[in-house]
């Protein structure tokens, strides 16, 4: 209750822009029944033929919030051309004036929906969802869950509604929304650097409601197949914690009988080794933290992925949907007391590690592990190869032929990469941005009010790649190479603490270890650590060099970091790399500053 008005209040005026609403959340609308039909969805009166628009969806959401006190409707912030972010709460509410329970032991489920605005068949199974939760026919989800429903993630992409945004995909008829947001950026790319306002608004509604499951609803642009949904709800195999076992035994055993009941086929999503040919078999598809799913499993929240097939009718994809997201929850409400306590005991066990620095090896996303292989079915369609008169490359065209292969499946995931977990971390108090940055991702952070000397683990890079292309805004790094020295450093009043025994602490350990794929160093917010603060004339340089060369120390260093084929490459990042083996080496150049700590400063102030 008391995160649910903390929440509404962080909110301001975002929740009277949706009348009509109360402002108070513990003020039902008097109108409000226990149950009542809101009327058909926005797509049931279309037969499928069109998606819920965005003002529609909001319309609907009101009709459903009006028709039933279990639902309420708010807005969890904004997009980056201002429309208001719908999301529903649902969970049981009684007594005078139909009064919120507090609901503290109920599991909380998170679901997001057409955060890729083409692929709107989420959108309208929540509301689906929403129209038998208002009607009373799901008593058990309003009586043992709390929900927190965004059917529109990208809002700014769902109004720009066209036939032609998804090159490959069957309806609806009116058109759909377009993959990006009004800045053409991917939202689903944007977890790790958290740049764009619809990702920051969701990252914090889930911190005030910490979700113990969390689904995000897509439909497919993959290969074809006989499948009318593939799910991923891998758990990361070096956190702590029993999450995956319930997955492997609570979960997917339920999620496979109650698709097959409801007459669609489902299994869990794989990638194919080679596009040009199934029949060669399939990996499993890897965790990242720019992804959203990726994202709240660093949260350990059992985080489910769905693709609908594009190539079935628009109608099948949302009913598949719908039944995938009901046979969750039924999952959910069948085993809510131990998928409340595996998922708690899981982040509670994360903060003990963090009192015990080095001692735990934390993977940093997951990729899939080509070792372990299990020899199954894939349901697919016939296909042949085209040679392409335009670019001489071959491509599988596919035909709607059923056909089933037996090939082998490496679905297990490992670590990208692994390291130890500190205590902390510790950065300098010029990195005030990088501070902040990790607020944004409700990260808590505080300021030394002292000087701390002590020991730390800094990494030194040797060599960096950045993207040719722009990507997502930015030009982030491909290919990183160091290495990491224990080093005694004295850290200034005002520098930055980053605990790890905290709700974030997993997530903060990907954004700011160096060698993770998402870390922010990637993204460029250390950017400034690539640059030398020495003019260098060239012939300057190259001649105190060159003399240097004859100093056979100094030329057995020279050619043993020939070896690195960066270097080799690079002559001008020769040259630099050179300089900082002289006096005139700049302490800070290729230094990351976020230093490992096995020790908390005895002197901070608040967050």
């Amino acid at each position: 209750m008391l995160l649910f008005m903390l929440f509404m209040a962080a909110l301001g005026s975002a929740a009277s822009l949706i009348s009509p609403v109360p402002a108070d959340p513990t003020e039902s609308l008097p109108e409000a029944p226990v149950a009542s039909d809101p009327g058909p969805t926005p797509a049931e009166r279309t037969g499928f033929a069109c998606g819920a628009t965005y003002e529609e969806t909001y319309a609907y959401l009101r009709a459903a919030a009006a028709a039933c006190r279990h639902i309420h409707v708010a807005a969890c912030g904004y997009t980056t051309e201002g429309r208001p972010i719908p999301v529903a709460f649902v969970w049981k509410s009684g007594g005078p004036g139909g009064a919120w329970e507090d609901g503290a032991e109920k599991p909380v489920v998170l679901i997001t929906g057409a955060i890729h605005s083409g692929e709107s068949c989420g959108t309208d199974a929540l509301l689906l969802l929403l129209r038998d939760i208002a009607r009373g026919l799901e008593p058990d989800i309003t009586a043992h869950l709390r929900l927190v429903l965004v059917p529109i993630f990208n809002a700014d992409g769902h109004v720009r509604r066209s036939p032609y945004n998804r090159y490959t995909q069957v309806g609806p008829e009116c058109g759909f929304g377009r993959r990006r947001n009004a800045l053409n950026l991917d939202l689903n790319r944007d977890f790790a650097k958290l740049e764009t306002p619809e990702c920051q608004a969701v990252v914090l509604l889930a911190s005030q409601f910490r979700p113990h499951i969390y689904m995000d609803l897509h439909t497919d642009d993959g290969i074809g197949h006989q499948y009318d949904l593939l799910y991923q709800a891998s758990v990361n195999p070096t956190f702590p914690g029993d999450r995956a076992r319930f997955v492997e035994q609570r979960l997917a055993p339920h999620l496979a009988r109650a698709m097959e009941q409801a007459q669609f086929r489902c299994r869990p999503i794989v990638s194919p080794r080679d596009r040009q040919d199934p029949s060669r078999g399939f990996v499993g598809y890897g965790l990242q933290t720019r992804l959203s799913t990726g994202y709240f499993e660093t949260r350990q929240a059992i985080s489910i992925l769905t693709e609908a097939y594009p190539y079935i009718t628009y109608e099948r994809r949302v009913r598949a949907t719908d039944a995938f997201v009901r046979a969750t929850l039924a999952c959910a409400v069948t085993n809510r007391s131990e998928l409340r306590d595996v998922v708690e005991q899981a982040r509670a066990e994360a903060e003990r590690w963090a009192l015990e620095p080095g001692r735990h090896p934390i993977g940093l996303g997951c990729k899939a592990d080509t070792a372990g292989v299990v020899t199954g079915e894939w349901l697919g369609k016939k296909f042949t190869l085209r040679t392409s008169p335009i670019t001489g490359q071959q491509y599988a065209l596919y035909s709607a032929e059923d056909t089933t292969y037996t090939v082998p499946f490496r679905e297990r995931l490992k670590p990208r990469v692994s390291v130890p977990m500190p205590r902390g971390y510790l950065l300098g108090p010029e990195w005030g941005h990088v501070a902040r940055k990790l607020k944004d991702h409700c990260i808590g952070v505080t300021q030394l009010s002292a000087p701390f000397e002590t020991e730390v683990e800094a990494y030194h890079i040797e060599s960096a790649t950045f993207a040719a292309q722009p990507y997502q805004g930015h030009h982030p790094i491909e290919e990183l190479q160091g290495h990491w020295t224990t080093e005694r450093r004295t850290f200034a009043p005002g520098s930055w603490w980053v605990p790890l025994d905290q709700p974030g602490g997993l997530t903060a350990m990907h954004l700011l270890e160096p060698e993770s794929s998402d870390a922010l160093l990637v993204w460029n917010a250390f950017d400034t650590i690539f640059e030398t603060g020495i003019v260098l004339e060239q012939w300057a340089l190259e001649e105190r060099l060159t003399h240097m060369l004859a100093v056979p120390e100094f030329r057995a260093r020279y050619e043993a970091a020939l070896a690195d084929s960066a270097l080799a490459r690079n002559p001008r990042q020769r040259l630099l790399q050179m300089l900082q083996w002289t006096p005139h080496a700049q302490e800070d150049y290729l230094l990351y500053p976020a230093f490992r700590s096995s020790r908390v400063p005895p002197a901070q102030r608040g967050q």
